[in-house]
Protein backbone atom coordinates (compact mmCIF):
# COMPACT_ATOMS: atom_id res chain seq x y z
CA UNK A 1 0.00 0.00 0.00
CA UNK A 2 1.25 3.49 -0.86
CA UNK A 3 0.65 6.82 0.84
CA UNK A 4 2.06 10.32 0.69
CA UNK A 5 3.75 11.39 3.91
CA UNK A 6 6.00 14.15 5.27
CA UNK A 7 9.45 12.80 6.12
CA UNK A 8 11.65 14.47 8.72
CA UNK A 9 15.30 13.84 7.87
CA UNK A 10 17.42 16.12 10.05
CA UNK A 11 17.47 19.35 12.02
CA UNK A 12 17.64 22.32 9.69
CA UNK A 13 16.29 20.40 6.71
CA UNK A 14 12.74 20.88 5.42
CA UNK A 15 10.32 18.00 5.72
CA UNK A 16 10.02 16.12 2.45
CA UNK A 17 6.62 15.05 1.11
CA UNK A 18 7.09 11.72 -0.68
CA UNK A 19 5.20 8.54 -1.43
CA UNK A 20 6.11 5.81 1.05
CA UNK A 21 5.15 2.17 1.44
CA UNK A 22 2.73 1.07 4.17
CA UNK A 23 2.48 -2.54 5.29
CA UNK A 24 -0.99 -4.02 4.88
CA UNK A 25 -3.06 -4.05 8.08
CA UNK A 26 -2.56 -7.06 10.32
CA UNK A 27 -5.56 -8.77 11.98
CA UNK A 28 -5.93 -6.19 14.78
CA UNK A 29 -4.96 -3.12 12.73
CA UNK A 30 -6.90 -0.55 10.73
CA UNK A 31 -6.17 1.86 7.89
CA UNK A 32 -7.14 5.44 8.70
CA UNK A 33 -7.47 8.13 6.04
CA UNK A 34 -6.23 11.22 7.88
CA UNK A 35 -8.45 14.31 7.81
CA UNK A 36 -6.49 16.62 10.13
CA UNK A 37 -3.21 16.44 12.07
CA UNK A 38 -2.13 18.94 14.72
CA UNK A 39 1.45 20.16 15.00
CA UNK A 40 2.22 19.34 18.63
CA UNK A 41 5.08 20.51 20.82
CA UNK A 42 6.50 17.00 20.72
CA UNK A 43 6.88 17.31 16.94
CA UNK A 44 8.58 20.68 17.37
CA UNK A 45 11.07 19.23 19.86
CA UNK A 46 12.13 16.80 17.12
CA UNK A 47 12.32 19.51 14.47
CA UNK A 48 14.49 21.68 16.74
CA UNK A 49 16.79 18.80 17.68
CA UNK A 50 15.67 18.76 21.31
CA UNK A 51 14.65 15.10 20.96
CA UNK A 52 17.08 12.65 19.36
CA UNK A 53 15.23 9.92 17.51
CA UNK A 54 15.97 7.87 14.40
CA UNK A 55 15.28 9.22 10.93
CA UNK A 56 13.76 9.40 8.39
CA UNK A 57 10.63 9.74 10.48
CA UNK A 58 6.98 10.56 9.87
CA UNK A 59 6.04 12.93 12.68
CA UNK A 60 2.51 13.53 13.95
CA UNK A 61 0.47 11.83 16.65
CA UNK A 62 -2.46 14.23 17.16
CA UNK A 63 -4.93 13.42 14.43
CA UNK A 64 -8.39 12.42 13.32
CA UNK A 65 -9.72 10.69 10.23
CA UNK A 66 -11.93 7.99 8.79
CA UNK A 67 -11.38 4.22 8.93
CA UNK A 68 -10.90 2.92 5.40
CA UNK A 69 -10.07 -0.73 6.04
CA UNK A 70 -10.00 -3.10 9.01
CA UNK A 71 -8.10 -6.28 9.78
CA UNK A 72 -9.87 -9.62 10.10
CA UNK A 73 -9.88 -9.57 13.93
CA UNK A 74 -10.91 -5.93 14.47
CA UNK A 75 -14.02 -5.48 16.62
CA UNK A 76 -13.83 -1.91 17.96
CA UNK A 77 -14.41 0.06 14.74
CA UNK A 78 -15.73 -0.46 11.24
CA UNK A 79 -14.93 0.99 7.83
CA UNK A 80 -16.42 4.47 7.55
CA UNK A 81 -16.13 5.27 11.27
CA UNK A 82 -14.85 8.71 12.27
CA UNK A 83 -11.97 8.23 14.70
CA UNK A 84 -9.42 10.17 16.69
CA UNK A 85 -5.98 8.66 17.15
CA UNK A 86 -4.63 7.94 20.61
CA UNK A 87 -0.88 7.39 20.68
CA UNK A 88 -1.09 5.26 23.86
CA UNK A 89 -2.38 1.72 23.23
CA UNK A 90 -2.24 -0.64 26.20
CA UNK A 91 -0.04 -3.72 26.35
CA UNK A 92 -2.34 -4.93 29.13
CA UNK A 93 0.49 -6.47 31.12
CA UNK A 94 2.86 -3.86 32.59
CA UNK A 95 2.19 -2.02 35.85
CA UNK A 96 1.10 1.18 34.10
CA UNK A 97 -1.39 -0.57 31.86
CA UNK A 98 -2.77 -2.66 34.70
CA UNK A 99 -3.62 0.51 36.63
CA UNK A 100 -5.33 2.05 33.61
CA UNK A 101 -2.50 4.38 32.54
CA UNK A 102 -1.39 3.16 29.10
CA UNK A 103 0.57 6.36 28.42
CA UNK A 104 3.06 5.12 31.04
CA UNK A 105 3.27 1.68 29.41
CA UNK A 106 6.83 0.37 29.63
CA UNK A 107 6.62 -1.26 26.22
CA UNK A 108 5.29 1.92 24.61
CA UNK A 109 7.82 4.19 26.28
CA UNK A 110 10.65 1.94 25.17
CA UNK A 111 9.33 2.08 21.60
CA UNK A 112 8.85 5.85 21.29
CA UNK A 113 12.57 6.83 21.46
CA UNK A 114 13.27 4.11 18.90
CA UNK A 115 10.65 5.44 16.49
CA UNK A 116 8.66 2.22 16.35
CA UNK A 117 5.30 0.79 17.26
CA UNK A 118 5.15 -1.05 20.60
CA UNK A 119 5.99 -4.34 18.88
CA UNK A 120 9.25 -2.93 17.51
CA UNK A 121 8.12 -2.64 13.88
CA UNK A 122 7.21 0.47 11.91
CA UNK A 123 5.29 -0.87 8.92
CA UNK A 124 6.66 2.05 6.88
CA UNK A 125 9.45 2.21 4.33
CA UNK A 126 10.82 4.41 1.57
CA UNK A 127 13.10 3.20 -1.17
CA UNK A 128 13.44 -0.10 0.66
CA UNK A 129 14.68 1.57 3.85
CA UNK A 130 12.85 1.72 7.19
CA UNK A 131 10.81 4.83 7.94
CA UNK A 132 10.28 5.53 11.65
CA UNK A 133 7.17 6.74 13.46
CA UNK A 134 6.85 9.83 15.63
CA UNK A 135 5.39 9.02 19.07
CA UNK A 136 4.53 5.48 17.95
CA UNK A 137 2.02 6.89 15.47
CA UNK A 138 3.46 8.80 12.51
CA UNK A 139 0.24 10.24 11.12
CA UNK A 140 1.54 13.27 9.22
CA UNK A 141 0.46 11.45 6.09
CA UNK A 142 -2.57 10.80 3.93
CA UNK A 143 -3.03 7.34 5.44
CA UNK A 144 -1.71 5.47 8.45
CA UNK A 145 -1.98 1.89 9.68
CA UNK A 146 -2.49 1.60 13.44
CA UNK A 147 -3.76 -0.82 16.05
CA UNK A 148 -7.50 -0.77 16.59
CA UNK A 149 -6.72 0.40 20.15
CA UNK A 150 -5.29 3.60 18.66
CA UNK A 151 -8.40 4.45 16.62
CA UNK A 152 -11.01 5.70 19.10
CA UNK A 153 -14.53 6.16 17.64
CA UNK A 154 -16.09 9.62 17.56
CA UNK A 155 -19.55 8.72 16.25
CA UNK A 156 -19.53 11.97 14.25
CA UNK A 157 -19.60 14.03 17.43
CA UNK A 158 -17.29 16.83 16.23
CA UNK A 159 -15.84 18.07 12.92
CA UNK A 160 -12.57 16.43 11.92
CA UNK A 161 -10.41 19.53 12.39
CA UNK A 162 -11.65 19.97 15.95
CA UNK A 163 -11.49 16.21 16.56
CA UNK A 164 -7.75 16.22 15.88
CA UNK A 165 -7.21 18.26 19.05
CA UNK A 166 -8.79 15.47 21.09
CA UNK A 167 -5.88 13.24 20.12
CA UNK A 168 -3.41 15.01 22.38
CA UNK A 169 -3.91 18.66 23.42
CA UNK A 170 -7.38 18.24 24.93
CA UNK A 171 -6.73 15.00 26.80
CA UNK A 172 -3.41 16.35 28.06
CA UNK A 173 -4.55 19.82 29.12
CA UNK A 174 -8.03 19.18 30.47
CA UNK A 175 -6.91 15.86 31.93
CA UNK A 176 -4.08 17.55 33.82
CA UNK A 177 -6.69 19.59 35.68
CA UNK A 178 -9.46 17.05 36.16
CA UNK A 179 -7.47 13.86 36.69
CA UNK A 180 -3.87 14.68 37.65
CA UNK A 181 -4.52 17.65 39.94
CA UNK A 182 -8.18 17.19 40.84
CA UNK A 183 -8.84 20.93 40.95
CA UNK A 184 -11.88 21.66 43.09
CA UNK A 185 -14.54 24.38 42.69
CA UNK A 186 -13.43 27.77 43.98
CA UNK A 187 -9.71 27.04 43.64
CA UNK A 188 -7.12 29.41 42.21
CA UNK A 189 -5.08 28.26 39.22
CA UNK A 190 -1.97 29.58 37.49
CA UNK A 191 -1.13 28.33 33.98
CA UNK A 192 2.32 28.99 32.54
CA UNK A 193 2.16 28.75 28.75
CA UNK A 194 -0.85 29.42 26.53
CA UNK A 195 -0.09 27.21 23.57
CA UNK A 196 -2.30 24.33 22.44
CA UNK A 197 -2.07 22.41 25.70
CA UNK A 198 -2.07 25.48 27.96
CA UNK A 199 -5.32 26.72 26.47
CA UNK A 200 -6.96 23.45 27.40
CA UNK A 201 -5.54 23.63 30.92
CA UNK A 202 -7.38 26.96 31.17
CA UNK A 203 -10.58 25.35 29.90
CA UNK A 204 -10.12 22.43 32.27
CA UNK A 205 -9.81 24.85 35.18
CA UNK A 206 -13.00 26.60 34.12
CA UNK A 207 -14.83 23.27 33.78
CA UNK A 208 -13.60 22.31 37.26
CA UNK A 209 -15.09 25.51 38.67
CA UNK A 210 -11.89 27.36 39.55
CA UNK A 211 -12.63 30.89 40.80
CA UNK A 212 -9.36 32.48 39.67
CA UNK A 213 -7.51 31.39 36.51
CA UNK A 214 -4.30 33.21 35.60
CA UNK A 215 -2.66 32.57 32.23
CA UNK A 216 0.93 33.72 31.65
CA UNK A 217 2.38 33.80 28.12
CA UNK A 218 4.51 36.25 26.10
CA UNK A 219 2.31 36.01 22.96
CA UNK A 220 -0.52 38.56 22.90
CA UNK A 221 -2.75 36.40 20.71
CA UNK A 222 -2.57 33.57 23.21
CA UNK A 223 -3.58 35.91 26.01
CA UNK A 224 -6.63 36.99 24.02
CA UNK A 225 -7.58 33.36 23.37
CA UNK A 226 -7.18 32.41 27.03
CA UNK A 227 -9.33 35.31 28.13
CA UNK A 228 -12.11 34.10 25.83
CA UNK A 229 -11.70 30.53 27.10
CA UNK A 230 -12.20 31.38 30.75
CA UNK A 231 -9.03 32.92 32.16
CA UNK A 232 -9.90 35.58 34.70
CA UNK A 233 -6.48 37.24 34.37
CA UNK A 234 -3.92 37.14 31.54
CA UNK A 235 -0.41 38.51 31.76
CA UNK A 236 3.00 38.46 30.14
CA UNK A 237 6.01 36.98 31.98
CA UNK A 238 7.35 40.37 33.07
CA UNK A 239 4.06 41.28 34.74
CA UNK A 240 3.38 37.95 36.44
CA UNK A 241 5.02 38.75 39.78
CA UNK A 242 3.06 41.98 40.16
CA UNK A 243 -0.24 40.37 39.27
CA UNK A 244 0.30 37.54 41.72
CA UNK A 245 1.07 40.01 44.51
CA UNK A 246 -2.13 41.89 43.77
CA UNK A 247 -4.52 39.00 43.11
CA UNK A 248 -3.02 35.93 44.78
CA UNK A 249 -0.52 37.17 47.37
CA UNK A 250 -0.34 33.75 49.06
CA UNK A 251 0.17 32.00 45.72
CA UNK A 252 -2.09 29.84 43.58
CA UNK A 253 -3.66 26.65 44.86
CA UNK A 254 -2.49 24.95 41.66
CA UNK A 255 0.33 25.90 39.31
CA UNK A 256 0.50 24.23 35.89
CA UNK A 257 3.60 24.38 33.70
CA UNK A 258 2.28 23.79 30.18
CA UNK A 259 5.70 24.55 28.65
CA UNK A 260 8.01 22.08 30.37
CA UNK A 261 11.29 23.98 30.50
CA UNK A 262 13.08 24.07 33.87
CA UNK A 263 12.61 27.83 34.18
CA UNK A 264 8.85 27.61 33.62
CA UNK A 265 8.53 24.73 36.06
CA UNK A 266 10.42 26.75 38.67
CA UNK A 267 8.06 29.68 38.06
CA UNK A 268 4.97 27.50 38.49
CA UNK A 269 6.33 25.97 41.69
CA UNK A 270 7.42 29.30 43.15
CA UNK A 271 4.02 30.85 42.46
CA UNK A 272 2.13 27.99 44.14
CA UNK A 273 1.01 28.65 47.71
CA UNK A 274 2.14 26.74 50.78
CA UNK A 275 0.43 23.36 50.71
CA UNK A 276 -0.41 23.83 47.03
CA UNK A 277 0.31 21.62 44.02
CA UNK A 278 2.47 22.32 40.98
CA UNK A 279 2.00 20.12 37.92
CA UNK A 280 4.45 19.70 35.04
CA UNK A 281 2.37 19.24 31.89
CA UNK A 282 4.70 20.21 29.02
CA UNK A 283 7.57 18.02 27.89
CA UNK A 284 11.10 19.39 28.40
CA UNK A 285 13.85 18.99 25.81
CA UNK A 286 15.77 15.76 26.14
CA UNK A 287 18.45 15.88 28.84
CA UNK A 288 17.14 18.93 30.73
CA UNK A 289 17.34 18.82 34.52
CA UNK A 290 15.39 20.63 37.21
CA UNK A 291 17.31 22.36 40.03
CA UNK A 292 15.10 22.29 43.11
CA UNK A 293 15.39 23.80 46.57
CA UNK A 294 14.05 20.96 48.75
CA UNK A 295 12.87 23.46 51.37
CA UNK A 296 10.36 24.70 48.79
CA UNK A 297 8.73 21.29 49.13
CA UNK A 298 9.48 20.54 52.79
CA UNK A 299 9.06 23.77 54.72
CA UNK A 300 6.18 24.99 52.55
CA UNK A 301 4.67 21.51 52.12
CA UNK A 302 4.23 22.00 48.41
CA UNK A 303 3.64 19.09 46.05
CA UNK A 304 5.31 18.79 42.65
CA UNK A 305 4.05 16.18 40.23
CA UNK A 306 4.02 15.39 36.55
CA UNK A 307 1.25 14.29 34.25
CA UNK A 308 1.40 12.42 30.97
CA UNK A 309 -1.48 12.51 28.49
CA UNK A 310 -3.91 13.72 31.15
CA UNK A 311 -3.30 10.93 33.69
CA UNK A 312 -6.22 8.83 32.47
CA UNK A 313 -6.82 6.04 29.98
CA UNK A 314 -7.67 7.83 26.68
CA UNK A 315 -10.48 5.36 26.03
CA UNK A 316 -12.01 6.44 29.36
CA UNK A 317 -11.25 10.16 29.08
CA UNK A 318 -12.41 10.69 25.49
CA UNK A 319 -16.13 10.04 26.14
CA UNK A 320 -15.93 12.48 29.07
CA UNK A 321 -14.42 15.15 26.82
CA UNK A 322 -17.02 14.54 24.13
CA UNK A 323 -19.78 14.99 26.71
CA UNK A 324 -18.23 18.31 27.76
CA UNK A 325 -18.20 19.33 24.09
CA UNK A 326 -21.84 18.36 23.59
CA UNK A 327 -22.84 20.26 26.74
CA UNK A 328 -21.03 23.40 25.58
CA UNK A 329 -18.51 23.32 28.41
CA UNK A 330 -15.50 22.50 26.23
CA UNK A 331 -14.81 24.71 23.21
CA UNK A 332 -12.58 23.14 20.57
CA UNK A 333 -13.04 25.64 17.75
CA UNK A 334 -11.50 28.55 19.68
CA UNK A 335 -8.17 26.71 19.91
CA UNK A 336 -7.87 26.12 16.17
CA UNK A 337 -5.18 27.95 14.24
CA UNK A 338 -4.55 28.00 10.49
CA UNK A 339 -4.68 24.84 8.35
CA UNK A 340 -2.22 23.84 5.64
CA UNK A 341 -2.31 21.10 2.98
CA UNK A 342 0.27 18.33 3.27
CA UNK A 343 2.39 19.88 0.51
CA UNK A 344 2.75 23.00 2.69
CA UNK A 345 3.77 21.10 5.81
CA UNK A 346 6.92 23.18 6.25
CA UNK A 347 4.85 26.37 6.35
CA UNK A 348 2.71 24.71 9.02
CA UNK A 349 5.78 23.88 11.09
CA UNK A 350 7.21 27.39 10.75
CA UNK A 351 3.90 28.94 11.72
CA UNK A 352 3.75 26.78 14.82
CA UNK A 353 7.36 27.56 15.73
CA UNK A 354 6.54 31.26 15.45
CA UNK A 355 4.06 30.96 18.32
CA UNK A 356 0.72 30.91 16.50
CA UNK A 357 -2.04 31.43 19.07
CA UNK A 358 -4.10 28.45 17.86
CA UNK A 359 -3.22 24.86 17.06
CA UNK A 360 -1.75 24.65 13.57
CA UNK A 361 -3.22 21.82 11.50
CA UNK A 362 -2.16 19.88 8.43
CA UNK A 363 -5.06 18.57 6.37
CA UNK A 364 -3.65 15.76 4.18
Amino acid sequence: MKTRAALFHAVGQPLEVVEIDLAEPRPHEVVVRMAAVGICGTDLHQVKGEFRRPTPMVLGHEGAGVVEEVGDAVTRVRSGDDVVLSWAPSCGECAGCRRGRPATCRVLNAAIPNGTLPDGTTGMSYGGETVYRGTATGCLAERVVVSEQVALPLAGAVPSDQAALLGCAVLTGVGAVLYAAGVEPGASVLVIGGGGVGQFVVQGARIAGAATIVLCDPVEGRLDAARAQGATHVVGPDELRGLMRAELPDGADYGFDAVGYPATTETALRATREGGTAVIVGLPPQGERLDLDPFELIRKEKRLTGTLYGSEDPAVALPVMLEHVRAGRLDLASSLGPSFPLDEVNAAVETSLAGEAGRVLVVP
